[in-house]
């Protein structure tokens, strides 16, 4: 895509910014109302019907769908001209083979593929926020860099006021009245429509998961209170205020989450933020998750409060050298799919198996792992520790008899569940000389996360493309776990 590169300083902006980005309240509706009608049954199958052909994912297709031509399927996806002949502006001509009127996938596939997206593999949140925003152009970016592109986010925190009113024409005072990519795409994953990993912040990614109250932050260990206070009695979320608010706010603070600002008694959006990001990393004292609403009652409170302070402190789970850089390069490849769906088979998809000897169209989450790990090592000038293999039996095998890692075996990690870290690889047998393996990410509220290939939402072994998945219980591992390197 011409005109910026995707730099690796351009994906943390656009990951701070999506972190960073709330819903405006005023929008909300509007915005639940555009990713609904995305959804709808009848829409989302002629979204799947690109997905399958070029392999962009079918909900950024309707995005850029609702951003081109309001959801209208009578308008080119370039730019919104009608189907009856092509295109009039900015692409003008378009499609060019065929006469017109155009079918809307037919105009859809041209306007993909003019783009090159049908050659784009990295299916992040900045992977997605760069297409969007090279789809629109770069002039806000190089003329007007004060102004986040209301094309990407508009209706949200980032963006209030500035854009072009005609082509070329410019105001810092006019206001978008289209809902922007991002906004979308943010209340798809808010509301669990689209599995997509969102980006954590450097904090979040180098503290201790603790299920406690007792959290390593960056100076050390904050301990609860000797004297936990009582539950207030009353429920404290958005809108709440009062010393019980303030004290909540000052323990979040102790816990190093530092989003929460300042302990002003006041419970805001960034409190309620505060909140469920505590929540999504804890459990309760029966060990079930917490439910993470941003509200805290009776089982929020006395999980931030109540508890062990005697505990020892869970080691910060960071993952260094070569099995450091595999999971940094696993992430990236987020959002890569199978094309067509269901074929084995893709741009990268190709590559993973190629890597490993075997001819594209097999199964491929071993050889996902195996790519990741020899780019990895060819990054830092390394031999790769892994067996060259796309079989997952037969590299745990071969893992075992060469000695080339450090192996946690299920009976193992059942004993001592701390020595399961970052960057290690699972492995899991389904019967039949056949398995399943990813990369472990982290451990968050006594569950699993990982960066898998080859699988889907639910974990399949025969699914279609690399998903972050939270919620693996480290018992369904039932070979175990390799350190290589």
């Amino acid at each position: 895509m011409a005109g910026v590169n995707f730099t690796a300083s351009l994906r943390d902006e656009y990951d701070e910014l999506f972190r960073s980005a709330r819903i405006r309240p005023e929008r909300k509706a509007e915005i639940d109302s555009v990713a609904a009608r995305i959804m709808s049954p009848v829409n989302w199958a002629r979204y799947q019907k690109i997905e399958t052909g070029i392999g962009v994912p079918a909900y950024v297709v309707g995005i850029i769908h609702s951003l081109e031509a309001s959801l209208n399927f009578k308008g080119h996806l370039h730019n919104g001209d009608p189907l009856t002949a092509r295109t009039k502006q900015v692409p003008a001509g378009r499609p060019k083979p065929g006469t017109p009127p155009f079918d809307w996938e037919e105009s859809a596939i041209d306007a993909l593929t003019l783009k090159k997206l049908d050659q784009w593999t990295d299916w992040s949140v900045a992977g997605i926020a760069y297409v969007l925003e090279s789809y629109n152009g770069w002039g806000y970016r190089k003329h007007h860099s004060h102004v986040k592109s209301p094309y990407l986010w508009s209706f949200t925190t980032v963006y209030a006021s500035g854009k072009y009113v005609a082509d070329g024409t410019w105001s810092d005072t006019a206001v978008s009245k289209q809902c922007g990519g991002l906004a979308v795409l943010k209340a798809m994953i808010d509301s669990g429509r689209v599995s997509l990993a969102v980006p954590a912040s450097p904090e979040e990614d180098d503290e201790a998961v603790v299920i406690t109250p007792q959290v390593m932050t960056e100076e050390g260990i904050a301990p609860a209170p000797v004297a936990p206070p009582p539950y207030p009695g009353r429920l404290l979320r958005h809108g709440s205020r009062g010393e019980d608010v303030r004290m909540l706010q000052s323990r979040l603070l102790a816990l190093g989450i530092s989003g929460v600002g300042i302990a002003d008694g006041d419970f805001g959006d960034n409190t309620e933020n505060a909140v469920r990001l505590f929540q999504a990393r804890s459990e309760d004292e029966e060990g079930e998750p917490l439910g993470v609403d941003g509200v805290v009652g009776r089982k929020t409170w006395q999980t931030l409060f109540g508890g062990t302070a005697d505990a020892e402190p869970a080691p910060a789970m960071v993952a260094s050298g070569i099995a450091g850089r595999a999971l940094d390069i696993a992430r990236a490849q987020l959002g890569v799919r199978e094309v067509p769906l269901g074929s084995n088979r893709g741009p990268m998809v190709d590559q993973y198996l190629l890597s490993t000897g075997v001819p594209p169209g097999h199964a491929w989450c071993m050889a996902f792992v195996y790519w990741c790990y020899a780019q990895a090592a060819a990054e830092l000038g390394l031999a790769n520790p892994m067996p060259r293999t796309a079989g997952v039996m037969r590299s745990w095998q071969l893992a075992k008899d060469s000695g080339s890692a450090r192996l946690l075996t299920a009976a193992q990690v059942k004993d001592n569940v701390a020595d399961v870290e970052p960057g290690m690889v699972f492995y899991i047998s389904t019967g039949g000389g056949l398995g399943h393996t990813g990369i472990v990410a982290d451990i968050v509220a006594g569950r699993l996360v990982t960066v898998e290939g080859n699988t889907n939402d639910g974990g399949s072994r025969d699914g279609i493309g690399v998903f972050m998945r939270s919620k693996r219980r480290i018992d369904s591992i039932n070979l175990g776990f390799a350190a290589f390197g």
